[in-house]
């Protein structure tokens, strides 16, 4: 990984990090996320990760989720602005709107005995969506430590309930088999991990898609579970490029995903569970999958 891409995506990790700092710590009442966000904007169109018509598109989706999440505007303001933040949103998540060139930081790494290659690229647009989604549209981000505690004692039963169902079916799938290794990508493995896939699929599918279904459905008895159900169902569809055992997969751990955050109200907690399973999937089993899964 070069010097250029180390900067740019490390000012956007730490532009995620922020959003979780006191306000006490803001800069001149301005929070300090806008600023690392705005650096790591600057540094993308300097060193070519980004172009103009991405610069806009990120602009647009800014503007949408402060929008949508702000309470202070009138409903239809609302809607519409939410509507354009889920499309914006999906666009940038699939890679589908340009203007962006993201960087394969891992091209074809053998990580388990009979596993398919594993590649990784840093996707901006991506990443970007969740730092928006969570920093603009919600206000209940944990705070203190007492709260982070609380959160995860209410997870800890469902993230092992979220393991053993999951890697069940990937046993009966043939998909993955026990092996337990240690890889000298790991701590680059989780930072790209945490950072680029699992906090930018919860914004979306939780933060945008569920929670947004059900506070629509709310006057209904089961508006709750259909929010959930369909999160996990886009959740699976948004993973075909796998095919279909791996749609099914993503489909039920969206439904536990989804489940947790149903129980806890809180984005940290499913992407403390999305974290924890992938990281139990990428230390003790096949990783990604075995070739002759697919």
């Amino acid at each position: 990984m070069t010097l250029q891409t180390s900067f740019v995506y490390g000012l956007l990790t730490l532009a995620l990090i922020s959003l979780w700092l006191p306000k006490k710590t803001d800069l001149f009442s301005i929070r300090i996320w806008y600023i690392l966000c705005a650096a790591a904007i600057g540094g993308g169109l300097l060193f070519g990760y980004l172009q103009l018509s991405g610069v806009v598109s990120i602009f647009i989706l800014g503007i949408s989720c402060y929008l949508a999440g702000s309470e202070q505007q009138i409903k239809p303001v609302r809607i519409i602005a939410g509507c354009l933040m889920f499309v914006l949103s999906v666009g940038l998540t699939m890679h589908i709107i340009p203007g962006f060139s993201n960087p394969k930081v891992i091209e074809g790494v053998v990580i388990s005995e009979g596993g398919i290659p594993y590649s990784k690229y840093l996707n901006f647009d991506k990443t970007v969506v969740g730092l928006f989604i969570i920093g603009l549209t919600f206000n209940n981000l944990l705070s203190t430590l007492r709260d982070c505690l609380d959160m995860i004692k209410k997870i800890i039963f469902p993230t092992c309930i979220t393991i053993l169902v999951i890697l069940i079916i990937s046993y009966a799938f043939g998909y993955v088999r026990f092996d337990p290794k240690w890889s000298s990508l790991f701590w680059f493995w989780i930072w790209t991990n945490l950072f680029f896939t699992c906090i930018a699929e919860e914004a979306v599918f939780r933060g945008i898609i569920q929670r947004y279904i059900i506070e629509g459905l709310k006057k209904y008895r089961y508006g709750a579970k259909a929010g959930l159900v369909i999160a996990a169902v886009l959740f699976g569809a948004a993973h075909y490029a796998g095919g279909l055992k791996y749609v099914i997969l993503a489909t039920v751990a969206g439904i536990c995903y989804g489940a947790v955050y149903l129980r806890t109200g809180q984005i940290e907690a499913s992407i403390l569970t999305h974290l924890i399973f992938n990281t139990t999937h990428f230390i003790f089993f096949t990783y990604p999958a075995l070739a002759s899964a697919m």
